[in-house]
């Protein structure tokens, strides 16, 4: 690009600060924990100021807490920089929590579409067999 190295710098702190990740960019990615791997690979996609931004399983292999950060923090930036996101995911927590439409795709196809108090009512059957698969989920069901 035409950009200085300090313009870029400039962008690469501005995008790391969005994240919650000042002052870690003289860090080695074997040096920061998974949530923060996640906040970089964020981090990075916004960088160029997408229209969309595209996550797939993006609470993959966190604690809970950590999952909870991650989904605020994509919520905040898709308001903040006026994104369409789409994620790919199969944590119910995020679906309910920042999930505004909804899709749930059931072997290659689109078997329902709704928002997220419409997820825990439907009479789809596939579907509630998919949100309603864990202890946890059966108990709110109930």
């Amino acid at each position: 690009t035409n950009k200085s190295v300090e313009e870029k710098l400039d962008r690469v702190n501005f995008c790391l600060t969005k994240v919650k990740l000042e002052n870690v960019n003289h860090l080695y990615p074997a040096e920061i924990s998974g949530g923060m791997q996640k906040r970089v690979a964020i981090a990075r996609a916004i960088s160029l100021n997408p229209k969309y931004l595209f996550c797939d399983e993006p609470n993959s292999g966190l604690d809970p807490r950590t999952a909870i950060v991650i989904d605020q923090l994509i919520r905040e930036l898709t308001l903040e920089f006026d994104m369409t996101t789409v994620i790919n995911t199969h944590d119910m927590n995020s679906v309910i929590e920042i999930g505004d439409k909804i899709l749930y795709i059931y072997k290659g196809e689109k078997w329902w579409e709704g928002n997220k108090d419409e997820i825990l009512k439907t009479n789809n059957k596939e579907l509630n067999d998919f949100v309603f698969a864990s202890d946890l989920m059966r108990k709110f069901r109930n």
